[in-house]
């Protein structure tokens, strides 16, 4: 029997504030989940890439999204 533990990242952002990854501009909710991620700018990647923390910022909601909220 194998036991694999796994470290599962999330990401919340402050009030008022949502995430954007920082390579393509993708806007995300205010709380991400980070795993793996197989597409950057709508391009199909190689290999898959393990997202990280410091490849996300935040940012004020935009406009375009706080009425739908």
């Amino acid at each position: 029997m194998e036991i694999t533990e796994v470290k599962t990242t999330v990401l919340r952002a402050s009030e008022g504030k949502v995430l954007r990854r920082i390579s393509d501009q993708k806007v995300f909710g205010s709380e991400l989940w980070l795993g793996y991620t197989y597409y950057l700018g709508n391009k199909k990647l190689d290999e898959p890439l393990l997202e990280l923390p410091e490849h996300y910022e935040e940012i004020d909601i935009p406009e375009n999204e706080s009425n739908d909220k």
